[in-house]
This record gives C-alpha cells, sequence and structure tokens, in this order.
C-alpha cells in the first residue's frame, strides 16, 4: 500500500481567485441565488412552470434546508408577478331567493371597496326618502281615502242589517269578538215583536256575509296599499339607483335588479315608527344589503404572492364567525363569511411549506378537489359533529384561478407526495436545487458577490475580499470538498450576522468586517455546539475510551466514526480489535450477532469476508474464525467506512504483525479488495489530532485515507 503524505496547501481552508473570477467587474451588477448553477435548474423548471400557468401546472421546489429555496423563491415569483394584470377584488352579497346561498362577485380591483361605500350611501338615501315620502300628507290622504272608502261600504251594509233587525224588536251590536244579537224593550202598550227564527238565522247570515266581505275588502285593501306603496317608493328611489347603476351595472346588474324588487317588497322594514329612532338606519336592513368585501385589492398593481405558513382548513378555504347573542346562543349570517389563503391568492400564486401541509392530510385532499374543481369552498368542518344552525350560511363556491408553489426538502418530495398519483397529476413541475455547485471562476464571482450584498443586507456593512475567500472556503468545508461550494447559502448569511456583530463593536474603528470577525465566528459557533464532542473526547482523554496513539498491537487498530448531534458533526478515534484462531466460521461481526449495527455496516463486513475468502480460498475452505468489534461500543454502530481498517486488524492477527497505533486508518473496500472513498474525511482527521495533540503529538502520527478523498479534506487552520 503506498502513502502518499498531503502538504499543507492541499489540506487547509481553499482560497479562491476573486479577481480571476471577475469579482470586481461583477460588482456593481445585483445577483440572486438563481444565478448560482445549483439553483438554475430549479430556476428554469419554475420559469417553464410560470409558463403553464394557464395549463393547471402547479410546482415543487426541492432544496436542502438553508439552501435560501423559500427566501429565493419568494423573491423570484414576487418579481414574476409585477408582469400579471391587477387582481379582483371578491364580495359576498345577499342571495334574495335563497338567503343561506350568499352568492360571490368579482369586480377590478378598488371596487369592492368603493361598492362597500357605495351601498352604505345608498342604503342611508333611500331610508331618508322612503321615511320622507310615506310621511308626507299627500301619501296618508291617498291611503285614507282608501281606507275610508272600505270602511263606509261596511257601515252602510251594517245599518241595513240594523234597521232589519230593529224592525223585527232585535238590536245587533259589535263587540270585540264579532257581532251579538239582543231582543230589544218594548214599551208596555207594544205589540209582540214580529220576529221570528227565520228572521234571526237571515240576520246571521247578512252578518255573515258583511264579516266575509270585509275581511276579503281588506285584505284586498292591503294588497292596493302594498302595491300604492311599491309604485310610490319606486317613483321614489328611482333616481337614487341611476349613479349607483352606472358604477355597479357592468358587474352585478342582475344583483342589483334582484336588490330594488326586494327593497320595494320589504318598505316597511326601512320605516322606523320610533321617533327616536327614526332617522337611524334599521339593522335588519344594514345586514341585509350589506356587502362583505371578502378580498380588498385596492391600490395592488398585480397580484399578491402569498404565503401560508400555517396551512389549516380555515386558513386555507376560509371560514365563518359567529357572534353571542345577548341571552346566550350564537347567530351569524353571510357579512361574517372570511377569507382563507386560496381566496387572497386567487388570480395569482399560492406559497406552502410542505411539511406543514403534510401533517393535514385532510387538507391535501381538500386542496386537491380545489385544485380539479377550480372552486373554493368554504365548509364548517369543526360543526360536522356538532348540531347544524338553521341560518347557517353556506356560501357558493368561488372560481378558483391559482398557481401552488409547495417548497420543502427533498425528504417530502420523495417520501411523502411522490407516492400520491393525484400530486403528480397536479405538481407536474419539479424545481429542484442542487446542494452544491462547481467553484467555477461564474459560480465564484457570483458567490463573492451574494456574500457581499447579504453583508449588506444582513449588516449593514460591507466585508472586505479577504474574508469573502475565507467565507467562501469554508463553505467549501460545509459541503465536503475542495472543489465545490455549499448552496446552503443561508448557512453564509448567519456567519456574516454574527461577525457583522464583532465588526460593530463599540471600540472598532472601522465596521469593515474582516478576516478575523470571520475566523471569530465561526470558532465561536462551533464552540456553542460542541459540547457533546467535548464531552467524548474528555471520556478518552480520561482513560475511560481506551485509545493508543503510540506504540504498536498485533491485531489492534484505529478507525475513525463520524458522529452528529443534528447542527455539529465531529470525528472520534475508535478502536477495532481482531482474534483469529482455528476454525471454519469466518469472520463474525459481534455488533450484528448483538443487534448494535445498522445495516450497511453488516454489508461491510460480508463485503469483507467475501474478499478474504476469493483472496485465500480459491482452492481450500478457510480453516479460521474471527471474531471482530468496535471496542467500548455501547451505541451502535452503522456505515462500512470501517471495513479497510477491519481487514487490516483482521491480517494483522492472522500473520503476527504488529500494527502502528500512532496511525489512524479509515476508508471502506470491495470484494475485490479496491479502496473505496468514504465520508466525513475532514472531522474523522480531527477527531484524531485531537486526541494525538492531548497525549502529546509526536511528529510520527496521523491517518490514512483513500486517495480518492483528497479533494475532502479541508481541516481548520491549527491542524494545517
Amino acid at each position: 500500500m503506498k502513502i502518499k503524505p498531503l502538504k499543507a496547501k492541499d489540506v487547509g481552508v481553499p482560497l479562491f481567485p476573486l479577481r480571476a473570477a471577475g469579482h470586481k467587474a461583477r460588482k456593481h451588477r445585483p445577483v440572486t441565488l438563481f444565478d448560482l448553477s445549483s439553483h438554475n435548474r430549479a430556476n428554469e423548471a419554475m420559469t417553464f412552470g410560470l409558463k403553464m400557468r394557464s395549463k393547471g401546472f402547479h410546482v415543487f421546489v426541492v432544496g436542502e434546508d438553508r439552501s435560501g429555496r423559500m427566501t429565493a423563491t419568494l423573491a423570484y415569483l414576487k418579481q414574476y408577478t409585477q408582469k400579471l394584470p391587477p387582481p379582483f377584488d371578491w364580495v359576498y352579497l345577499n342571495n334574495f331567493s335563497s338567503p343561506h346561498r350568499p352568492k360571490p362577485f368579482h369586480l377590478p380591483n378598488g371596487k369592492g371597496y368603493q361598492l362597500k361605500q357605495a351601498m352604505v350611501d345608498l342604503l342611508a338615501s333611500i331610508h331618508a326618502v322612503l321615511a320622507k315620502t310615506f310621511t308626507h300628507p299627500h301619501y296618508t290622504s291617498q291611503i285614507d281615502a282608501m281606507t275610508a272608502t272600505l270602511e263606509t261600504q261596511v257601515q252602510e251594509e251594517l245599518q241595513a242589517v240594523q234597521e232589519f233587525a230593529r224592525r223585527k224588536g232585535l238590536g245587533v251590536e259589535e263587540t270585540s269578538e264579532g257581532f251579538s244579537i239582543q231582543l230589544l224593550e218594548q214599551p208596555n202598550d207594544s205589540k209582540a215583536p214580529p220576529y221570528v227564527p227565520k228572521d234571526v238565522q237571515e240576520i246571521k247570515d247578512r252578518l255573515n256575509r258583511i264579516t266575509t266581505s270585509a275581511h276579503l275588502a281588506s285584505r284586498q285593501l292591503t294588497l292596493q296599499v302594498h302595491e300604492a306603496k311599491k309604485n310610490i317608493a319606486a317613483q321614489a328611489i328611482d333616481p337614487l339607483f341611476h349613479k349607483f347603476r352606472q358604477d355597479y351595472d357592468p358587474y352585478i346588474k342582475d344583483w342589483i335588479d334582484e336588490m330594488v324588487e326586494d327593497v320595494l317588497t320589504h318598505v316597511d322594514d326601512f320605516l322606523n315608527e320610533d321617533p327616536e329612532t327614526q332617522t337611524k338606519l334599521p339593522s335588519v336592513i344594514e345586514e341585509r344589503y350589506s356587502v362583505n368585501l371578502l378580498i380588498n385589492n385596492k391600490g395592488m398593481d398585480y397580484p399578491e404572492v402569498v404565503l401560508e405558513p400555517s396551512p389549516t382548513y380555515e386558513n386555507l378555504f376560509g371560514s365563518i364567525k359567529y357572534r353571542a347573542l345577548a341571552g346566550g346562543g350564537l347567530e351569524t349570517n353571510f357579512t361574517m363569511i372570511r377569507p382563507g389563503a386560496l381566496h387572497r391568492a386567487n388570480g395569482g400564486i399560492l406559497v406552502l411549506r410542505a411539511e406543514a401541509l403534510a401533517q393535514s392530510p385532510d387538507v391535501w385532499e381538500a386542496l386537491k378537489a380545489a385544485l380539479r374543481d377550480q372552486r373554493i369552498r368554504i365548509e364548517e368542518r369543526h360543526r360536522e359533529s356538532s348540531l347544524p344552525l338553521l341560518d347557517a350560511p353556506e356560501p357558493v363556491s368561488v372560481p378558483l384561478s391559482v398557481q401552488v408553489f409547495l417548497i420543502g426538502a427533498p425528504t417530502w418530495y420523495y417520501s411523502v407526495f411522490f407516492h400520491d398519483t393525484d400530486f403528480r397529476a397536479y405538481f407536474k413541475i419539479k424545481a429542484e436545487i442542487d446542494p452544491d455547485l462547481p467553484a467555477t471562476p461564474q459560480n465564484i464571482s457570483i458567490y463573492a458577490q451574494l456574500i457581499q450584498q447579504a453583508s449588506i443586507l444582513h449588516t449593514g456593512q460591507e466585508i472586505d475580499e479577504e474574508a469573502i475567500r475565507y467565507l467562501m472556503g469554508y463553505s467549501a468545508r460545509w459541503v465536503g470538498h475542495r472543489k465545490k461550494l455549499n448552496s446552503k447559502f443561508e448557512l453564509i448569511a448567519d456567519v456574516l450576522s454574527e461577525a457583522g456583530t464583532l465588526a460593530a463593536a463599540p471600540l472598532r474603528t472601522s465596521t469593515l468586517i474582516t478576516l478575523d470577525d470571520i475566523k471569530t465566528a465561526i470558532r465561536e459557533r462551533r464552540k456553542r455546539s460542541a459540547r457533546l464532542e467535548d464531552r467524548s473526547h474528555e471520556d478518552i482523554e480520561s482513560g475511560q475510551i481506551l485509545i493508543d496513539v503510540t506504540g504498536s498491537v498485533v491485531g489492534q487498530v484505529n478507525g475513525l466514526s463520524v458522529l452528529s448531534t443534528g447542527d455539529h458533526q465531529y470525528g472520534l478515534p475508535n478502536r477495532i480489535s481482531a482474534r483469529t484462531y482455528a476454525g471454519e466460521l469466518g469472520v463474525i461481526n459481534i455488533e450484528r450477532l448483538t443487534e448494535m449495527s445498522g445495516p450497511i455496516q453488516q454489508k461491510g463486513v460480508l463485503i469483507l469476508d467475501g474478499y478474504l475468502n476469493g483472496m485465500f480460498a480459491q482452492k481450500y475452505p478457510l480453516s479460521c474464525g474471527c471474531s471482530l468489534t468496535f471496542e467500548q461500543n455501547y451505541s451502535g454502530v452503522e456505515g462500512d467506512s470501517a471495513s479497510l481498517a477491519e481487514l487490516v486488524a483482521i491480517l494483522s492477527s492472522l500473520s503476527g504483525t504488529p500494527l502502528r497505533q500512532d496511525i489512524a486508518i479509515t476508508g471502506s473496500i470491495n470484494q475485490f479488495g479496491d479502496v473505496q472513498p468514504v465520508g466525513g474525511i475532514t472531522h474523522k482527521i480531527e477527531g484524531f489530532y485531537r486526541t494525538c495533540k492531548h497525549r502529546g503529538l509526536t511528529g510520527t502520527q496521523g491517518v490514512i485515507i483513500p486517495k480518492t478523498n483528497i479533494d475532502n479534506v479541508i481541516l481548520r487552520d491549527d491542524i494545517v
């Protein structure tokens, strides 16, 4: 095995040449994340998706956390929507024929607000005109004349019956319960009343006919009065509607016609009999003809990009509110309908976080139905298990024209949504952001300017070129490759914000962010996150975990592992030991037998066993057994990056050749003995270095890595 020592320039933070990349030439041209090649594929996909907007193509933006997938997408979409026509206003109006089914109408932006104000003024004018009209002497004299005619006719007929009754010696009196027939008192010298039972019956019949006739005439009079009221009211309010119709007939003509007819039908509702409230519009009228301005886009020149952070059903589709009554109970009407994000985004773009939507399968199903039917339905799902309210509105659905952008990590796209066939029917465009990008001159130039722009945006301070070069080098360290940059640009923004705080310290004479500020910020970030790493190394340094960094031992080698706490990765050395003996069991993986290894680690050991059998048992089976383990491993192990170290330990045990303990080794092998690259190289080297430094550096200590991992080595300055 050839071992080629690496030079310091090959393992430190790479410093990319800004001037060669044309950084100065591009300094004053604003750039975005979508100018980077890592985001370019997503940019092209979104551009195509927006072109297919009218065909119902929706977009899923796929990107790793902190890649700017949300901020960059929102900025891009806000720029795009400026080319779209202004959005409509939406209103809900009373459905006079079916009050529980209020109707939606759309108007040009700003017209909805005007309609609401115009309706208030119109109702006040109608109320005032009708109150004045129906208290005018001309109207009251008309009604009095019509009533007097009926009363005169009834009185004449009643007097004729009373006269007939008197001739028969009977009297007819009108009481609260109707008519009563009584025998009149006669003088002593008069003759007996000439009536017979037949006369009494005739009187009763004539009275019944008068009553029936009066009732029918009264009903007819009521109709005549009502019709007269309508005619008078129509003449009175018609001028009030001229200007209103000019402004709103193009949008709600049919509804205005229905409103006029309804006003004439409910004229009495406009009239307050109480003198104290006569000038105040009755609340029943205010609600009946109110304009529920659902969406007010007044002053908006183009549609809004709506981000709904919490996509519950009510937040997406809208809701119906209730108010408490004084005596208990609840009431509602169409004026209490409230919009959802789909209403606000109608005509524009709705942005949702995939992980938030995935938490509500019912909402996801409802969203698919809305996209399928192109309608927004407001349903009170929270009342499904309760008693229905008689007067609760069931709003007519609103036509939907929206493009949805789902934004999320790859796991949500590939593991959750992609398995839904309906998802693929609607979200036909995948805009995927690469996790890294090659450090080409163009990318370096754009990346450098993005750092400068982010520094000014987040800190209000500029950053010098030396600090930019180092920060880009650390971006390469994050992605684990010397010739690539990390597309998770929000990590860069975080470091800049922390460095900006240092640069703005009171005693500083310059507010320019320098290389020292960047290094300090990175060092402090690591310190805040490295508690578990420090505790793990304390166990090694105190001797509780046995690791030798000097001398030689047979069948024992230092392997390297990488651990993660979510926000921090670090490396630790592991003692791998092998004991061989006569037998036919082959390699026994103790971690596997104790169920402390993952499938990849088990696969690595089985590949190792295949290599040994292929190399040494071509003609005769191996006549040895070997127990293999990670010493002092109590939490499990995963990965195949230790298979090379395991092979070395086995060969050492078989041959009796001691292995240097000042050398750690990492790498995986295949069944042909080829060494393959592994991950976490930088952290593994730094982990072994820390252990050696504590025990004392000898000048002979080091780490053997696969040659193919050379570009993955980016070490901290103190190790270089």
